[in-house]
């Protein structure tokens, strides 16, 4: 753990509140962003530090394409979306971390496609709303 890390900080202080993260492995846990307000918005985090798959250890890249498909699938079973994107960036957090986004057909033009990389973090999805959907897709991942 890096004392640093918010990542890092906020796993340690999640340990035994089952509610936060939907979805965990060996080396992966994966939760409902609440920095955003798109319902089913995901992010897969390592549970080691490191900042890129460049860093993984072997067992956990050949986990972390199981983490990624099954957390796609999951979503996609849960929220219904026309895509799914992912990506990578760990600029703002330095610890290797997944962006899993259901893009629904309603999504404004302006956010499709790179335009997601705008899309507003205030005002977060309500708790109740994040509540629902993240039940729904724990569902899903109980289901694959």
């Amino acid at each position: 753990m890096e004392e640093s890390c918010q990542i890092c900080r906020k796993a340690k202080e999640e340990i035994g509140k089952s509610s936060y993260y939907l979805f965990e492995t060996e080396h992966f846990r994966v939760r409902h962003s609440d920095e955003t307000k798109i319902a089913g918005y995901l992010i897969i985090e390592a549970k080691r530090h490191f900042l890129d798959l460049s860093m993984a250890k072997p067992e956990e890249t050949a986990e972390f394409g199981e983490v990624l498909a099954k957390t796609t699938k999951a979503v996609r079973q849960a929220t219904k979306p026309m895509r799914v994107y992912t990506f990578s960036l760990a600029e703002a957090v330095p610890h290797f971390h997944m962006h899993v986004i259901p893009r629904q057909e309603d999504m404004p033009k302006r956010y499709v496609g790179r335009g997601i990389m705008s899309y507003p973090l205030n005002p977060p999805l309500d708790c109740q709303s994040r509540e629902s959907v993240s039940l729904s897709i724990t569902r899903a991942f109980k289901s694959l």
